[in-house]
This record gives C-alpha cells, structure tokens and sequence, in this order.
C-alpha cells in the first residue's frame, strides 16, 4: 500500500493502544468522572472509525473495479473528457482526520483548462463532493435545514466531531440545492409509495419569507443597497388517510414547493402526482383554502393526470368557512349567545351538506342592504358552495376523508414559519428554497429518498 495508506493504519494502531490503555486504567467513581471517560472513549472511538475510512477509501479507489467503473462512467458523459493525471485530492472525514486520495482529473480541454468544466469521476462515483463524503454532507445539510440557524447547526456537528465553518456549511448544502434543482428540471425526482386503491389527499398553501432583493446604486459607505420584502413560498403536502381518515402510517406524505411562481409549483405537483401513478387511486380529495390561485388551476391538474370525474372531490377547508361565517356574524352585531346560537345552527348545516340553506339564512341575515366585505363573503359561500361544490362535507365524511386543510398548515409552520420567517432575517431567494425544499423532505419523513437522489450522481447530471 502507499504512504498515506501506512500513515492512516499507524495513526489507527495508536487510537486502538490509547482506548486499551484508556478503558483500564479509568475507575468510574463519580458522575463527572463517567462523564469525562465517556467523552473521551467517543472521541477516540470516531477517530479510529475515520481512519479505517480513510483506509477503506484509500483501498477503493486503488482497485481494478473501481477504475473499470469510472472508465465506463466518463465513456458514458454526454460530452468528451480528456484525462489530466492523477492529482491529490483531500477528503475531511469525522474527528478531524483527512485522508488524501490519488485520483485522475478529467476535462473537456485537452489541455486542462482554468474552467470550471472539470471533474473527479472516481470520487462521482463515491459520493465525494467538496472534499466531503455522502454521510458526512448529508449530516451538515440536515443539521442546517433543520437547526434554527447555522451557528448552532455548526455547534452541533462538532460535537459529533465535524468541524466545519459556516461558509463551508453553506457551500455543502447549497450544493445539495442545486443537485435538487437540477433533478426537478430534469424531470426525474421521484418519491415512492404506492396508491392503488387508496384515499389520497392532495392540498397546498402559502407561507411567508423576507427576501433580500437588489436595488440599483449603492450606500454612501460603497455598499449595494437591497430592499427587504415579505414574499410568498407555497407548498403542497400529499398523503393518503387510513379507514379511520387519519394520515396513514405506511404512506410518508410528500412536501415540497419554493419561491416559484403558482404554475410552477403546479408543474412540479403534476410531476409526482404522475410519478405516483395517481389515476390507480380509489379516491382524490383536493382540499385548500378559498385562495384563487389553487382553484383556477386544480381543473387544469385534474385534466392533465386523466382522472375521472367519479375519482375527484374539491373541497374548501371547512375552518375557513367558519371563519367567513364569523365574520358574518360580527358584521350584523350578532355577539356573545346569539353569536355562538347563530354559527351553531350553520355549522350543523354544512356538515350535513346544506349549503342552500346556509346561503338562504346569510342573505336573511345581511338583508339587502350590503356592505362590499358582506356581499364578498356571501359570494364566498355562493360561488365554493353551490356554483363548485366544494363545500360538500357530509360527503367526505362518509368516505371518511379530511374535511380540513390542517396538514398544509401544519406543514408550512413546521418547514417555513419556524425555520426562515422571522423579521429580522433576511435571505437570498436561492438559499431560502434551498432551506425550504430539503427541510420539507426531512420533515415529511423522507430524507434517505433525498439523500440518496442528491448523492448518487449518473453521467446525465455530471455535466
């Protein structure tokens, strides 16, 4: 083996004599004592784990097969390399060990070039990526997407012994961004779960974000001047329900959405809906709040995956409704019981499916005389209710599907509002979808899907 291969098995043999001598000698009396040996017993144990890694590396990349592999995998890149030689490249594993591999460089200039059109195709082919490993980037982009900030994310890896700055932190899982951008417009990122026959219910949502947005010129102090402003990151959350109208155990929910625009993040609904095969499900239920932008494009989405019309039911959040019949309510100075009284008897109606009787008694209520925010809400009820049907509660119910949105809305809490809203934050539109998009997969319970999407590299994405 070469010398780096050597240096790694002394340093190895070193770590093993010292946890020897470590376990015993220690004599555990006390809490802090126990406490100490066992931080220092971890410590060295990581080190060690890195080293045979190192080791193991070393191994991989010196064999046949692998160079067999990467010969394949740079005939099969859709444009020409030219190999440069072997050149050093450092890899930073746990426990502040660094390994150095001897790979080949390839480029598209014979020449080598001072572009950014090279690549390592033996370290593509291990996941390496900015000098890190799969598990190693995968970590540091968990630990960004769902820490509140990346100092504490940073303090976090480096008590598991991954010691990196907040630059290279940002690099890590921006890069994870990009992989997920590219694979998005390229139309092959998938999610698995099988819905034949099932009850699946797809619903969406807006959040909020401030954006450091450019402006033209500059501070007096030579800065670049930009402008903060609240934007709208969407979402869409789909899951299927089991027979008791629960989100099923067996079926993660898929979330995803960013900064883009509404058909954008329809384009991309379209897209796993079909990769789902969703027209094998039993039953669709599209439920959202009354926003105007997701009923003027649900009809285009229903057409586009050739559902039935026996298949689909569009539903509007039924708190929502409520919240209109409310403010109803509050606007004809109905308060305390007769308040409590009045939206009693509407709720009981609409769930039993009486939406005529519902308009009927909010027109008796307003009279004729109308205010523009009374005549906006009766439309509410007029145009969901009895003109779409999408206030037909009784029928979810006895299909025991949700007569609510609060999936979305719990959704977009727990990836948006407590991760970038704040108001005294503000992000780059890039980073903030980056942050976004990986934090919804690992919240929906899906993060080795995306991982190993984002990890696995093919000769189609490699350029």
């Amino acid at each position: 083996m070469n010398a780096e291969y050597q240096r790694l098995e002394a340093e190895a043999s070193e770590i093993e004599r010292q946890m020897r001598g470590l376990s015993t000698t220690v004599e555990l009396s006390s809490a802090s004592g126990h406490a100490k040996f066992e931080r220092q017993i971890s410590d060295l144990g990581r080190k060690l784990a890195s080293l045979r890694h190192g080791m193991a590396l070393i191994q991989a990349t010196d064999s046949s097969e692998m160079r067999r592999r990467e010969r394949e995998f740079v005939k099969a890149l859709p444009k020409k390399l030219h190999s440069q030689g072997i050149r050093k490249k450092a890899i930073h594993l746990p426990g502040q060990v660094t390994v150095s591999l001897s790979v080949t460089y390839y480029h598209r200039c014979q020449s080598g070039g001072n572009g950014r059109r090279g690549l390592f195709s033996m370290l593509m082919l291990l996941g390496i990526a900015g000098h890190y490993t799969p598990h190693m980037r995968q970590r540091m982009a968990k630990a960004a997407a769902l820490l509140g900030s990346f100092d504490e994310a940073i303090e976090m890896l480096a008590v598991d012994g991954i010691h990196v700055s907040v630059n290279q932190l940002w690099d890590v899982t921006k890069g994870m961004g990009q992989m997920l951008q590219q694979l998005t417009s390229q139309r092959v990122l998938t999610v698995a779960g099988n819905v034949s026959g099932r009850r699946i219910v797809v619903s969406m949502d807006g959040g909020r974000v401030r954006l450091r947005e450019r402006r033209r010129g500059k501070t007096k102090k030579g800065r670049k001047r930009f402008a903060a402003q609240w934007r709208e990151p969407r979402l869409f959350i789909i899951y299927a329900v089991d027979d008791e109208g629960r989100m099923a155990d067996d079926f993660p929910p898929v979330i995803d959405g960013g900064l883009g625009s509404c058909d954008q993040l329809f384009a991309l609904l379209l897209a796993y809906l079909q990769g789902l095969h969703l027209t094998t499900a039993a039953r669709v239920l599209f439920v959202a709040d009354g926003a105007a932008w997701i009923w003027r494009r649900i009809p285009k989405l229903v057409k586009s995956l050739g559902l039935q019309d026996e298949q689909v039911q569009q539903l509007i959040d039924f708190w929502h409704a409520m919240e209109y019949l409310g403010k109803i309510a509050e606007s004809k100075s109905l308060i305390g019981a007769r308040k409590a009284h009045w939206l009693t008897i509407q709720k009981k109606r609409l769930l039993r499916g009486e939406i005529g009787s519902v308009v009927e008694e909010i027109q008796t209520l307003i009279g004729s005389r109308k205010t523009k925010e009374q005549t906006t809400w009766l439309n509410y009820f007029i145009t969901h209710g009895i003109k779409h049907r999408r206030m037909d509660y009784s029928r979810s119910r006895c299909s025991k599907t949700p007569i609510g949105s609060g999936a979305i809305e719990s959704a977009v809490r727990r990836v948006i509002n407590l991760r970038v809203k704040s108001n005294a934050v503000y992000w780059l539109r890039d980073n903030a979808e980056t942050i976004i998009r990986i934090r919804a997969w690992i919240k929906a319970g899906r993060a080795e899907e995306l991982f190993q999407q984002t990890t696995c590299i093919t000769p189609e994405l490699a350029i």
